[in-house]
């Protein structure tokens, strides 16, 4: 959830690379990020164009910052097979997808598990939400294993068909939520009709670009 990326042949071979992209170059491998170099940068995060996940190439749907009372968040970063330029080709259909948030500041656990029921409640009926009642709490439980989420932290979703939601913060494999009704659920909290920011909503979908 990084800072973005005697024969010509032989010669291409030392051409420098910037130090300043080496630390997002190097943390892109250990993410399991494809080896290029970051698409762009966005508030000193460097966002790679594509990553592999379950043996598939994902590719950069739209990225952008979530902002709260004037302050960067965090940088926000949606990886899917194909472009999606609205949330009704994502939340319909299934498909891998990757949403990777990268804070910009320190938060707690209360200040995230907070942002994330209200993003929940805000975006899922009642009966939406009693039917993944099980997995909201264990997911929860997850999240709560790390008390602070210091500023740096790299924050994966990936969900894979078949199998379910599986959450990292930083170098903490959290573990899978298995189902399509609870990815849904999550993925509405950025994307559905009332999401956390309506600008970051419209950037991860590309829609800015257009």
């Amino acid at each position: 959830m990084l800072n973005s990326h005697v024969t010509p042949t032989v010669a291409r071979l030392f051409v420098p690379f910037p130090l300043s992209l080496a630390p997002a170059f190097l943390l892109s491998l250990l993410l399991g990020l494809a080896p290029s170099v970051p698409a762009r940068e966005l508030a000193g995060i460097a966002v790679v164009e594509q990553v592999l996940f379950a043996g598939k190439r994902l590719q950069l749907n739209g990225t952008g910052v979530r902002k709260f009372f004037g302050f960067n968040v965090y940088v926000a970063a949606l990886y899917l097979p194909e472009p999606a330029r609205s949330e009704a080709e994502i939340l319909e259909r299934e498909m891998p997808w990757r949403l990777q948030l990268t804070m910009l500041r320190d938060t707690s656990t209360e200040q995230n598990l907070d942002a994330l029921n209200e993003g929940l409640l805000g975006n899922n009926s009642a009966a939406e939400l009693g039917a993944i009642k099980a997995e909201v709490a264990r997911f929860f439980a997850l999240i709560q294993q790390v008390n602070e989420v210091p500023a740096g932290t790299v924050i994966q979703l990936d969900y894979q068909p078949g199998k379910g939601t599986h959450t990292r913060i930083g170098n903490r494999d959290l573990g899978l939520i298995p189902g399509e009704r609870f990815n849904r659920a999550i993925l509405k909290i950025w994307l559905g009709e009332m999401p956390t920011q309506l600008s970051l909503k419209k950037a991860l979908l590309g829609q800015d670009a257009l």
